[in-house]
């Protein structure tokens, strides 16, 4: 009987494996809702959650985002062509949807709760497709670890309100179901899987700038399958794929018609791969087909054209190299983006807290899996593989033996290194067994931890890959220890050896003992925002006090909290839309020279208030003797011993509005500011 074919399964079994699953579901959202009876009522505990809660608003009231938000980023408001807005979408429709339901549930409500319920989406999904692949031990130890372990906690918690786990549902969903079509033997039924995989990208594309990691990792496999094979099958199921997601992504967001910014590069890295790898296997096709000479060297031609599409690619990175340093984030030397402690390089300390041991049983086995998969090809691949792992997870205690020079250039070699066996090893004609699957979560493994390994905000979408190569580590040794056993019933034996080494890395001290901390992390890892409940009373009175057309300037890491807790408009915020913005109100507030300059900048930005709280430098110039022209309005009594001041500003007459208050870095927006 086919492990697929589930309506052949007794009723009873069928039954005991979905209590399982429930149990690991319910068991992953238990944890994730602890703590929120201490979260004060209207707060999250991640910055960008007010962000997404009032961008949920605005669709809710208009049923649609503006062009341009003018609530912040004043005077010319946040372009929103060039962000990507399906969260917000999502969570205003599907309050709409769970109101008819329950009518006493607020938007709030939806936006505290949906990063728990999007993660047991995704989490159910891998786990019905792993045990579809793998069976149910392998999908357990999995869905376990998954929904304990603190790293892939944190991000989804109960008021946590960022898109993350949004994204890695997005994420899971598309992979999972593009494995499921490419593996499918019905034509029909590979067809419908393939579009609806294609449509979950589509959605991808407009919810996250980051969502091309995950493409990617759809991209190698189908480029796996390019290398692998000498015909063109399924490329019109490929064709189709492709099509349900490029050119609708190009006219459904404007960021990958003319993106600027963060959205620079979105058409080249999202919607070119596909087309590029599409053209490929079209070219391949031709050629094959026209010159008959040509039919016993389709492997070599695909790697052919491979090598020289890659070289391409190479030399396009190289060539815009210097415009990533204001949009892709691990690269970035910007003062902003340094100040972002969640960019910040993890350390040693930082895996082991958040993973236990898993993060190392995880390495061992994406290092072991290919050896006893492809036995002597596979020990090019553990090679390079094992240098990844060292130069990521023991990346501190090791720079501190041979410099961090030659840290990076391992890690570089290490990652080149892949590519190339990953080349090579596409030249073998043998197959084995479910090859599709090791190959996508091996290059989601390379993937996201690259990321991680110069941004820690990036681990939240490495705990899939560390699960699963943990299960497979987990499973190998389980069936070399009860090969030893013969006189025992293996299957049983398997299983027993299998959960107890489950077990002991979730709870043994000695083994990390991470499930311990589950719980910890899920009260305790985030705090309420603002932290300061004196800036919470300031954001309360101006809520009561300042008219919904009073604009604040204050430290960027309060912006959307001023949007949403205080009911007013901002100048700058966390979204980082103008990071140029971020540093000259450090510059010509904080670091002025003169009243007259501090005046001006805010004039020119059409600024009603200010606001100072701890997060400002004590060197700011706020801090000093101030004119008329600053009106105390906050707090009434004893303002000049409190660390939180508000002030009306009332501008003289001589002070003039300067434009080179609001150059941005971007010839797009300086242009027109000119002219206007």
């Amino acid at each position: 009987m086919s492990r697929t074919d589930i309506f052949s399964i007794p009723y009873a079994v069928v039954s005991v494996r979905l209590i399982l699953l429930c149990t690991i579901l319910f068991i992953a959202f238990w944890i994730r809702v602890q703590g929120l009876e201490d979260l004060p009522a209207a707060q999250f505990t991640e910055t960008d959650g007010y962000f997404y809660y009032w961008q949920a608003s605005l669709i809710s009231e208009y049923g649609e985002l503006p062009a341009r938000d003018m609530h912040r980023w004043l005077p010319i408001g946040r372009d929103l062509g060039q962000t990507l807005n399906l969260y917000g979408y999502t969570l205003a429709y599907a309050h709409k949807a769970a109101a008819w339901i329950f009518p006493n549930l607020t938007l709030y409500d939806v936006c505290l709760y949906m990063p728990v319920i999007c993660f047991c989406i995704g989490l159910g999904a891998l786990c019905l497709y792993l045990y579809h692949t793998y069976g149910l031990l392998f999908s357990s130890i999995v869905g376990v670890l998954l929904a304990t372990l603190p790293g892939s906690i944190e991000r989804s918690t109960a008021g946590f309100g960022d898109r993350d786990a949004f994204c890695l549902m997005i994420g899971i969903l598309a992979v999972t179901t593009y494995l499921v079509s490419v593996q499918a033997q019905r034509r029909c039924i590979r067809l419908f899987w393939m579009l609806i995989s294609g449509f979950i990208v589509f959605l991808g594309g407009l919810s996250w700038e980051g969502f091309g990691v995950f493409l990617s990792v759809i991209i190698v496999v189908e480029l796996w399958r390019f290398l692998t094979s000498e015909t063109e099958e399924g490329l019109g199921h490929y064709t189709l794929w492709v099509l349900t997601f490029v050119p609708t992504l190009w006219l459904a967001s404007p960021a990958y018609r003319n993106g600027y910014g963060f959205a620079e590069h979105l058409a080249a890295f999202v919607l070119t791969p596909p087309l590029v790898l599409l053209g490929m296997r079209v070219l391949r096709g031709l050629l094959v087909s026209k010159v008959g000479k040509l039919r016993p060297h389709a492997r070599p031609l695909a790697l052919g054209l491979t090598f020289v599409s890659s070289t391409l690619a190479l030399g396009y990175v190289l060539i815009q190299h210097s415009t990533f340093i204001n949009t892709t984030v691990p690269l970035s030397q910007n003062p902003v983006m340094q100040a972002m402690t969640e960019l910040q390089a993890p350390n040693f300390k930082y895996w082991a807290s958040r993973y236990g041991t898993v993060v190392f049983f995880g390495g061992i086995g994406s290092i072991l899996t290919p050896l006893y998969r492809w036995r002597g090809g596979g020990v090019m691949f553990a090679i390079p593989i094992a240098v990844f792992t060292l130069t990521v997870f023991f990346r501190q205690p090791l720079d501190k033996i041979w410099g961090e020079d030659l840290g990076n250039f391992l890690f570089g070699i290490a990652i080149a290194g892949c590519a190339i066996v990953f080349l090579l090893l596409a030249g073998r004609k043998t197959y084995i067994p479910n090859e599709l699957v090791y190959i996508a979560f091996t290059f989601w493994f390379l993937g996201w931890i690259a990321l991680s390994r110069d941004a820690r905000r990036y681990d939240f979408f490495i705990g899939v890959p560390l699960s699963i190569f943990t299960a497979e580590l987990i499973q190998f040794l389980s069936h070399t220890i009860s090969h030893h056993f013969k006189r025992y019933p293996q299957t049983v034996l398997r299983a027993g050896i299998a959960i107890a080494m489950l077990a002991s890395l979730m709870f043994f001290p000695l083994l990390g003992a991470h499930a311990t901390h589950a719980l910890w992390t899920a009260k305790h890892m985030r705090a309420p925002k603002p932290e300061d409940a004196n800036v919470k009373k300031a954001f309360d009175s101006m809520k009561i006090e300042l008219p919904n057309t009073a604009i604040v300037a204050a430290h960027w890491g309060y912006g959307s909290q001023l949007n949403v807790l205080g009911g007013v408009k901002t100048i700058i915020d966390q979204d980082t839309y103008l990071q140029n913005w971020i540093l000259l109100y450090n510059q010509h507030v904080h670091n002025a020279t003169s009243e007259n300059e501090v005046l001006e900048y805010l004039k020119t930005h059409g600024a009603t208030h200010i606001m100072l709280t701890g997060k400002d430098p004590s060197h700011s110039f706020l801090h000093g003797d101030l004119s008329d022209a600053f009106l105390p309005v906050y707090p009434k009594k004893d303002f000049d011993n409190t660390p939180i001041k508000v002030w009306e500003l009332h501008y003289p007459s001589d002070i003039k509005t300067d434009l080179n208050y609001l150059k941005t870095g971007f010839p797009e927006i300086d242009d027109t500011l000119q002219l206007q």
